[in-house]
């Protein structure tokens, strides 16, 4: 059920549309290959897609892989999902049909013994997007009108946050392999994270230069420049990036058009109230001892409605406590998960100034919580300030913490835990889940868990995912699981 492969058609027509020879096709399109675009489900003529609509229709399609990536989409489990559940944002409640994949939870992500890895499912869809968006961007850059460059701008953005969403949440070691302008496919080297990031930052750079004075584009491709650079540790060139985001920007996640049916939402917490069986991730509440309280804290910006439904093994007779928690904050407005909003751009000058200024950086935190009603979260209120903890290390975890909470479910958190490590030089054990497994003798375990492990990032797909991957460089994890 996890590992679901979306059937990615605009991409295939690509395939159709630009093989120029046998072998061409052969490469570009060859089946079963996650790093590949898949092939065509039928026959569609290269005219198709010569045009304005053609263009468009691939950028669609595109957006569309991406979006299902990040959030899951209907019966699935996205990035979204996956990485803040190796964090401390959700905990395991589906132990009753899957169980086979709460060792992500349990910070074992490396599938064996009859336990799944899964959250590298998301990984192909990102690369896959990316593939797409890359198709994309010749079609529009010669199709589209005046009036519509700035979705090659929108397209460049996209293809530097899927980069960047593959940088943050996994381990290093994913190639980007490279298409032609005129079809073509060449295979890529594994990248380092910081390589990684580094191919981002240029997708971003370029998102600006194409955005064609369009201000959706420019925040979006500023926000995920920013967030880019703070990711590469360069604070004060990561503020500039994002100087002129406003804080009531967002720029939202959603479905294509298909799947954003009725009865069908876009959301990833809306779509699990369709399905019972589908609530298998629930919002932790001070996870593994390090974890911080979404739940017990009452803070007004994680308002849940914990009365209306049961989790999967509440539903079914399970053991884990039935209890299920609805952040309210994705309930405003149930068809979008946001992407980026400039509630981050303001988070990311915070972080600037505590890296340059410590006498500074409280006054942005507190500028932000004042207009929290004009932010994406629509407060009926503004936050009462906060006062200055009095040291570098609990100044440190007051911005994160505000992050945490600013951020919660939209695909943050895990990298800001790995930065917590990387770049403020925090042990794992302080920072992760930690300690006993408080389900690991659950009977819908395939074996017990009896700890949580140590790992901080989700892994790349191995033997035992089942996934075939036909890169020649392809070597998984560069790293252990266990380095951020």
């Amino acid at each position: 059920m996890w590992a679901y492969n979306m059937p990615m058609k605009m991409a295939a027509l690509w395939c159709a549309a630009t093989a120029a020879t046998a072998a061409t096709a052969a490469t570009a399109c060859r089946p079963g290959d996650v790093l590949s675009v898949p092939p065509p489900s039928g026959v569609v003529a290269s005219t198709t897609l010569q045009s304005q609509a053609g263009a468009e229709s691939v950028f669609n399609g595109a957006k569309g892989q991406l979006f299902t990536a990040a959030d899951g989409g209907n019966f699935l489990a996205g990035l979204l999902e996956w990485s803040g559940l190796l964090a401390d944002e959700f905990t395991f409640s589906g132990f009753t049909f899957y169980g086979s994949y709460a060792n992500i939870d349990a910070r074992l992500t490396t599938g064996g013994a009859g336990f799944g890895e899964s959250g590298d499912a998301p990984w192909e869809s990102l690369l896959q997007a990316r593939s797409s968006l890359l198709v994309s961007l010749p079609l529009l850059s010669r199709y589209e009108p005046a009036t519509g460059r700035s979705k090659v701008g929108e397209a460049y953005a996209l293809i530097g946050y899927a980069e960047t969403l593959v940088a943050e949440s996994f381990c290093a070691g994913s190639p980007l392999d490279a298409i032609g302008a005129g079809g073509g496919f060449s295979y890529g080297m594994p990248l380092s994270t910081d390589s990684l990031l580094g191919v981002a930052q240029v997708h971003f750079d370029s998102a600006l230069d194409a955005a064609n004075g369009d201000a959706m584009v420019l925040g979006l491709a500023s926000v995920g420049l920013g967030r880019t650079l703070v990711d590469r540790g360069q604070y004060a060139a990561a503020a500039t990036a994002v100087i002129n985001v406003p804080a009531s920007f967002v720029y939202n996640v959603t479905l294509e058009p298909n799947e954003n049916s009725a009865p069908y939402t876009a959301n990833l917490y809306s779509e699990a109230i369709q399905y019972d069986f589908l609530r298998v991730f629930n919002v932790a509440d001070r996870e593994g001892g390090n974890g911080l309280a979404f739940v017990s804290a009452g803070d007004p910006r994680l308002v849940f409605d914990s009365t209306s439904y049961q989790t999967s093994d509440g539903v079914y007779g399970g053991t884990v406590p039935g209890r299920w928690y609805l952040p309210q904050k994705f309930e405003n407005n149930p068809a979008y998960v946001p992407l980026a909003t400039g509630v981050e751009a303001g988070l990311i000058e915070a972080e600037a100034a505590l890296q340059a200024n410590p006498a500074g950086w409280l006054a942005d935190l507190n500028a932000l919580r004042g207009v929290a009603p004009s932010t994406y979260l629509n407060l009926a209120n503004g936050l009462p300030p906060l006062a200055d903890p009095g040291s570098d290390s609990a100044r440190v975890s007051l911005l994160f913490r505000e992050r945490a909470f600013w951020l919660f479910g939209t695909g943050t958190r895990l990298g800001d835990l790995r930065r917590l490590i990387r770049q403020y030089g925090r042990d794992q054990g302080t920072v992760f889940p930690t300690g006993p497994y408080a389900n690991g003798n659950n009977p819908g375990l395939p074996s017990p868990i009896p700890s949580y492990g140590t790992d901080v990032d989700l892994t790349l797909p191995t033997p035992a995912s089942g996934f075939t991957i036909s890169n020649p460089y392809y070597r998984g994890c560069l790293t252990s699981p266990g380095t951020a």
